[in-house]
């Protein structure tokens, strides 16, 4: 049966050939207004050949892309987001994609429309620097990228199904180590409020923030009148969190933003880097007598754990920290009020 004009055709090649059944599609037309077809495929069998070519009718696609490595389709999203988009993106966030693309480059060859779940899901579980999996941060901008990049193809027709979505991350969200302070040392603590960058230490402590965190918190992000923080980094679910200001802690907070025009930390009125605020972390407990070795995310792990021990609700406590809830019916329809996460913190 002749098929209509423009649907097509299957041609079976001369000679001795694997595959030998040839599907054609007519794409565009020449100066004469003759059709000029591409090759769509080669297949074994004319029944597949056939198969392919009504698959492409019912949905045609551009043959030119059908093909398009992951890194010639990186370099094309890229640009359609960052440079034609017209929106404006910080440098922060074009680094974070680069970052995620360079972690990918044992597919960067392969065609994207033949990337499937194991391929993705392999480079979230690749090895990073000393054989340690990658953090949980790279691993959720690696599987940012994959879903943008997905959204992408899928608009231009160049896949029919996010196959990334079903690749998880690998790793716990707070996966760095850390010893938390003991009593005794909390007590030292509380005893050498007046020595310098001390009262820093115990704001950490009683707001659990990561160090970049409260170091990098706007003055808008602190709320003195409500008495909350409002901030974060690093995930979904710790991004833009809101964290009552403890009771015990507040006062050194109101001090610290009235001195510095609204930064918490900052020395003659510049902001600290976290590299910079770690060696004063460092210095400070060598001052007071605190000899075991404790990192400024030491005070986060601090923060978590004088919660457990206070008998806090869990679901408040992993709002306070920014942690995705474990089970879907938690982390979908469970909503703590400020005044409920109030009342977990003051549970310190």
């Amino acid at each position: 049966m002749r098929a209509r004009n423009g649907y097509g055709s299957v041609v079976k090649l001369s000679g001795r050939r694997r595959r030998p059944y040839e599907v054609r599609v007519n794409t565009r037309m020449d100066e004469r207004y003759y059709p000029i077809y591409d090759v769509l495929g080669r297949f074994e069998q004319r029944e597949a050949a056939m198969i392919a070519l009504a698959e492409y009718n019912k949905e045609p696609y551009s043959l030119s892309e059908q093909n398009i490595s992951f890194a010639a389709l990186y370099e094309q999203f890229y640009k359609d987001k960052y440079i034609d988009s017209g929106k404006t993106y910080s440098q922060s966030t074009k680094d974070c994609t680069r970052a995620a693309y360079n972690y990918c480059s044992a597919i960067y060859d392969r065609p994207y429309r033949d990337l499937r779940v194991p391929d993705f899901k392999s480079i979230l579980a690749q090895d990073g620097k000393k054989g340690k999996p990658l953090s949980h941060a790279l691993q959720e901008h690696i599987k940012n990228l994959f879903s943008q990049m997905d959204r992408f193809a899928l608009q231009n027709d160049i896949i029919k199904k996010s196959y990334s979505s079903f690749a998880t991350i690998t790793v716990s969200e707070d996966d760095m180590p850390g010893v938390p302070f003991t009593s005794e040392e909390l007590q030292t603590l509380w005893d050498n409020v007046t020595v310098p960058w001390v009262d820093s230490i115990l704001i950490y402590i009683y707001s659990g923030w990561r160090v970049s965190e409260l170091i990098l918190m706007p003055p808008e992000g602190i709320d003195l009148n409500a008495g909350t923080f409002q901030g974060g980094l690093k995930t979904a679910a710790g991004k833009d969190r809101i964290v009552p200001i403890h009771s015990r802690i507040r006062g050194f907070v109101e001090k610290r933003v009235k001195a510095n025009n609204g930064i918490l930390f900052a020395i003659d009125g510049h902001p600290l880097s976290a590299q910079a605020y770690t060696k004063l972390f460092k210095k400070t407990l060598k001052a007071i007598g605190i000899t075991t070795y404790h990192t400024p995310h030491d005070c986060r792990h601090t923060f978590t754990s004088l919660l457990d021990s206070a008998g806090a609700n869990p679901i408040c406590i992993d709002r306070l920290i920014g942690h995705a809830s474990k089970s879907i019916t938690t982390r979908t329809y469970t909503h703590k009020t400020i005044e409920e996460l109030r009342q977990a913190i003051e549970l310190i």
